[in-house]
């Protein structure tokens, strides 16, 4: 029995070839061991031996491209609005998109690289049992996918998380470090003990060298905060990988008066400093003013390693670092940095947050170089 609208072409191939059925079952998929918490597996073989046939047999939550209509939508509307804001904004930096930059950005906007970070986000963000990758590492350059492989063995170890991934990419195995390696050729599953070999980082490869301040000029677009360099700078320190710099840490004189200082480090509050301690502390405290990472290299460890060797070699006792991305992202811990409270901003900040907001659309003009005349009535009114 033929489909009732069957084209010219299907008529063709079936009066060739003698072909009695035109769209006949897909071939019986090979069994794949489900894996336990905690632990990944990797399924290899080359193109069209039915890897990704054995994946989707599996009922488990899928790591899915990206949709076309969903290219067009800002990075953080593309979760489920019933999740945790929190939740997404430490899941984000788990993959390695602890990027306030890129939260603003559309999903078409992001790199390769970044599309399969926020794709991964946001099947961890929804997953529920089983976590499956098909071709994990695909449209990606070697080094990303050894950073992304990295970083999923990571967060397997962290969250106890049952993984199964695809790759034709032999290289990421020894990043990913998966339990066990099913290869699967001429429509059967094999077990391979002769894989993945020893467990390798990202950080085998990278050096932290001394830099200077105009090191930094190549890693100011990637910070959140735009162009300019940071405040008056005493150390620099430079990630390089295969001698090309992918991260940098910049270290300077600390704020003369900050109050959130004087819960930890009373003998540099700012009355003490205000009565002459301002040379005790410009000896004895450093500021982390900034860490970048090259994008495709988030979440290898590269910005721990930075801060870890400057709280290692600066000749101070004491470093201090105020950033609200220490909420969200375990990278200042993991350094050393311990977190002794929240920090409430000062009251004059707040106060000038709170005008524009009160004033609403009044004061959009003061984002234009040119306001339109009733736009600039409003500002000079006196209510």
């Amino acid at each position: 029995m033929y489909p009732e609208t069957e084209s010219g072409h299907a008529q063709f191939a079936r009066d060739t070839f003698g072909l009695d059925v035109i769209g006949a079952d897909e071939p019986e998929p090979c069994k794949l061991p489900i894996p336990q918490a905690g632990e990944c597996i990797a399924v290899i073989g080359p193109s069209g031996a039915g890897k990704t046939l054995a994946l989707r047999a599996l009922n488990a939550t899928e790591v899915s491209p990206l949709r076309c209509e969903e290219l067009g939508t800002p990075v953080l509307e593309l979760f489920d609005e019933r999740l945790q804001s929190e939740q997404v904004l430490r899941t984000l930096a788990r993959v390695g998109l602890a990027d306030g930059r890129l939260w603003s950005l559309r999903a078409g906007q992001l790199s390769a690289g970044e599309c399969r970070r926020l794709e991964f986000a946001r099947a961890l963000c929804g997953h529920d049992g089983l976590l499956v990758a098909d071709e994990f590492d695909a449209h990606l350059d070697s080094t990303t996918a050894c950073v992304l492989a990295q970083n999923l063995r990571r967060t397997v170890r962290r969250d106890n998380l049952p993984l199964i991934v695809s790759t034709h990419r032999p290289e990421t195995l020894a990043y990913l470090h998966p339990q066990r390696v099913i290869e699967i050729d001429g429509g059967a599953a094999t077990n391979r003990d002769d894989l993945p070999g020893p467990e390798r980082t990202i950080m085998d490869e990278v050096e932290i060298v001394p830099g200077r301040l105009r090191d930094y000029d190549r890693f100011t677009h990637w910070h959140y905060l735009g162009p300019g360099r940071p405040g008056p700078t005493s150390h620099v320190l430079i990630a390089m990988h295969r001698e090309r710099p992918v991260g940098i840490a910049v270290f300077g004189y600390p704020h003369l008066l900050l109050s959130a200082r004087a819960k930890v480090l009373p003998q540099f509050a700012p009355q003490c400093i205000a009565g002459g301690g301002a040379s005790a502390l410009n000896r004895d405290l450093r500021l982390l003013q900034r860490v970048v990472v090259e994008p495709r290299f988030r979440g290898a460890g590269i910005a721990q390693a930075l801060i870890r060797a400057g709280l290692e070699r600066l000749p101070v006792p004491h470093v201090e670092c105020i950033a609200q991305m220490g909420s969200f992202s375990a990278f200042l811990l993991a350094a050393g940095f311990c977190q002794p409270g929240d920090f409430v901003p000062p009251r004059s900040p707040r106060v000038l947050t709170a005008f524009p907001e009160a004033r609403g659309d009044e004061l959009r003009c003061l984002r234009d170089p040119a306001p339109p005349a009733a736009q600039r009535r409003a500002l000079d009114s006196d209510d």
